[in-house]
């Protein structure tokens, strides 16, 4: 067989070892291919940055996301974190979600460096799970100590140094919300429309639909959609991490489409004109 019918030949076998050994690139090492960042994006960080942030500031991130969209999700919240942490910001972690110690832990790993720095009860705080969906934000507005009268390791929120003055919306300067569903939704109508709370979503991808046009209108001051905004949050915040290893991936993957139909079809023409 010549080598142009090889080209228009491949055997499927071998396109998917070069695959496979392509994909282990980003995993070991990301390679950061070019991002253009989106205005949203962009927004999102500049909010919980530079004037936008004073010292003292406590911030809500509400994890609501599982196990199930760390991908999309994690990254997002990972720059978020070290960034307010960095603003000398003070965080209430919270989420509607059962595994949500698992994610709160997963996040002492992914910014670990930033956490290293912070006390715990001074600087941060994790309430842990919430149930009741918007009557549980709704209340959580109002009377925090209602919904929470201790955090997820049981001490009283009255002998936390940093809740000592927090019990309602008053006293947060602004909520991260990550999404797979409502909850953006819930903060939007309970604590944003009425109170005029700083907010802002890390969403799936197919929250963008829906969450864009509430940036724009200026209900979020910002928005992250999917793996993708977390890559472009990463690119803002100079330091890659698993949203750019995922768009590396999917960039490595079409690449190699792309070349395999360009060989097959070398091949295919070339037969033909020979023939």
């Amino acid at each position: 067989m010549s080598f142009t019918a090889k080209l228009a030949n491949i055997d499927r076998r071998v396109f998917y070892w070069i695959l496979f050994i392509a994909l282990m690139v980003p995993f070991l090492s990301p390679i950061g291919f070019p991002l253009s960042v989106a205005e949203n994006t962009r927004d999102l960080y500049d909010g919980i940055t530079g004037d936008n942030v004073e010292p003292g500031d406590v911030w809500i991130i509400n994890f609501g996301y599982g196990v199930s969209a760390w991908s999309e999700c994690h990254p997002g919240v990972t720059v978020c974190t070290k960034a307010l942490f960095r603003e000398d910001a003070k965080i209430i972690f919270m989420g509607p979600h059962y595994d949500v110690h698992l994610t709160y832990n997963k996040l002492q790993t992914t910014a670990a460096a930033d956490f290293a720095g912070k006390v715990y009860g001074e600087d941060y705080v994790f309430l842990g799970y919430i149930t009741g969906g918007e009557a549980a934000i709704t209340q959580l507005a109002s009377d925090m100590r209602s919904v929470y009268p201790n955090d997820y390791f049981g001490t009283d929120l009255d002998d936390i140094p940093m809740m000592a003055d927090v019990n309602g919306w008053r006293d947060i300067d602004g909520v991260l919300s990550s999404d797979t569903g409502d909850w953006g939704s819930y903060f939007l109508r309970q604590w944003q429309g009425p109170h005029g709370t700083r907010l802002a979503q890390i969403g799936i991808a197919m929250l963008g639909s829906t969450g864009i046009p509430l940036w724009l209108a200026g209900n979020y001051f910002g928005m992250s959609v999917g793996s993708r905004g977390g890559a472009e949050l990463e690119i803002l915040i100079n330091e890659l991490g698993e949203a750019t290893t995922s768009m590396d991936s999917i960039s490595v993957s079409h690449l190699l489409i792309v070349i395999a139909v360009i060989l097959a079809n070398i091949g295919v023409l070339t037969e033909r004109r020979e023939s």
